[in-house]
């Protein structure tokens, strides 16, 4: 596992995996930014406390470190941080956007608007700032290794809510999808990774503390990241379940479906349509599922379908 020598940032490293993320990573040889703004889990900024406080334990153990405290959610704060990188260390290699908050959750038929959209700044946007910060060090050297976070969330409690959190965490997994396909070209790898861990976040609840608490070591996420962010990783565009030292590829499915020219037709064969006893399709790419989608409601084989050779290209 080749990380040795290599620049890190890691956002959210104040305390939880985030700071796991960036102890490891120190270990293994690895100069690490802990970024962490110390704020609370509604958004609430704070102070340099706690990245300071991890930077402390990785110089004590014999590793490099330096700490920042700014929020990634605004631009030229993402911006700041990979200049200091850059200043600091020469370049950046390893991105590992892992800074997320629970938020302020509202109910469903009252959604607080300051508080969502608090949540995306954070989770969704400052992925995107923070990727597009490192972007071009990375493209100009062709090496890069970016990990995002998404969450099982997406998968629904069937709770209720704003649902600010879940979203995010779909916004995150759609980003790697698209991004992670492009990246190659550059020399990039970019792959995300749905934890489950104790965390004070999932502290938030009686049940999810008891189960996480119970299962889900944080420690059991780390060596998975770790392979993320190595030279040896060997995907891009991928999301990953990393939790109790165990990985899993996660991605979408459908089935081939129903065709019907009525309303009742759908209703009438609703099994059909769930795909209750068929096998799923899993799609590499939007082309893939739309040729899919093709095949099932024309009836089309590939050689038929001129059209996607000109979107192809």
């Amino acid at each position: 596992m080749s990380v040795k020598g290599r620049v890190a940032i890691i956002t959210g490293a104040g305390g939880g995996l985030g700071r796991l993320y960036a102890l490891e990573l120190a270990k293994r040889g690895a100069k690490v930014v802990v970024n962490d703004y110390g704020g609370t889990l509604d958004g609430q900024a704070g102070t340099s406390a706690r990245a300071e406080s991890v930077v402390d334990e990785i110089r004590a153990a014999g590793g490099i470190a330096i700490p920042d405290a700014h929020d990634i959610a605004a631009q030229g704060s993402a911006q700041a941080i990979v200049a200091a990188t850059v200043k600091e260390f020469g370049t950046v290699d390893i991105l590992v956007n892992n800074a997320g908050i629970s938020g302020k959750m509202s109910p469903h038929d009252n959604v607080d608007a300051a508080a969502f959209m608090r949540v995306m700044e954070i989770a969704v946007l400052g992925t995107s700032l923070m990727t597009s910060a490192c972007y071009s060090y990375m493209a100009k050297q062709r090496y890069g290794r970016i990990i995002n976070t998404s969450s099982n969330s997406i998968y629904g409690f069937g709770a209720g809510g704003d649902c600010a959190y879940g979203a995010s965490k779909a916004a995150v997994f759609a980003i790697t999808r698209e991004l992670g396909r492009w990246a190659p070209r550059d020399g990039i790898k970019i792959n995300c990774v749905m934890p489950s861990a104790a965390s004070r976040m999932g502290d938030l609840s009686e049940g999810t503390k008891k189960v996480t608490r119970t299962y889900f070591p944080p420690e059991g996420v780390v060596p998975f990241v770790v392979t993320l962010a190595s030279d040896e990783c060997p995907s891009s565009g991928e999301v990953f379940t990393a939790s109790a030292n165990r990985a899993a590829r996660e991605t979408f499915a459908t089935f081939p479906g129903l065709k019907s020219e009525t309303s009742e037709g759908f209703l009438e064969n609703w099994d059909k349509v769930m795909g209750d006893s068929d096998a799923p399709f899993l799609a590499e790419n939007t082309l893939d599922h739309v040729k899919y989608i093709v095949r099932q409601a024309h009836g089309l084989e590939m050689e038929d379908m001129e059209e996607f050779s000109i979107v192809s290209r």
